[in-house]
């Protein structure tokens, strides 16, 4: 199964005048992260945005969408996992509070390979395809995770994981928790 992120970034208006502003200060951005699925159906909002791909091979290059819809373009679920976190672009500020869809949207095969078709660089100097082009996983570092979705309307379902028992003991010789 083949998933793609999309990331949606925005600032907080209320407390920064804009995005590079934002960027560098605590609670400064949010990211809303975006699992794409491959599919035979595909969400209308990406749709729109993937026909306009032929317009925009390289930076700097830009397509008009006459309307647009940043909800509609969300997954028909009000479950999410969120926790603070960092850009995954250079400087990798760490002010991002990032909200993790709990469901796919849906991509077609042909809208995928239309993604894979943007470059790198300019029309004049062109660099790599614009694939792959991911961060690597990062460690945890204490950060809490967080979600709204109560795990105990679901009990009976068929998760392994979810209602296993866990339990910290102490070591005597070394006073810490394994």
């Amino acid at each position: 199964m083949l998933f793609v992120l999309v990331q949606i970034l925005g600032f907080n208006s209320d407390l920064y005048g804009n995005i590079s502003e934002a960027i560098t200060k605590s609670q400064g951005i949010i990211g809303i992260a975006l699992l794409v699925q491959v599919g035979e159906e595909t969400n209308f909002e990406l749709r729109l945005l993937t026909s306009q791909l032929t317009s925009v091979h390289f930076k700097g290059q830009q397509a008009v969408l006459n309307s647009f819809s940043v909800r509609e373009l969300l997954p028909d679920t009000p479950f999410y996992t969120t926790y603070e976190g960092s850009l995954t672009m250079p400087g990798c500020h760490e002010t991002v509070t990032w909200l993790v869809m709990n469901k796919p949207i849906y991509i077609t095969v042909q809208q995928l390979y239309a993604l894979r078709q943007l470059m790198q660089g300019e029309p004049d100097n062109p660099k790599a395809p614009l694939v792959n082009n991911f961060r690597p996983t990062q460690a945890r570092h204490r950060r809490l995770l967080r979600t709204n979705i109560d795990f105990n309307q679901y009990k009976n379902a068929a998760c392994p994981t979810m209602y296993k028992d866990m339990f910290y003991r102490a070591n005597i010789r070394n006073p810490g928790f394994q």
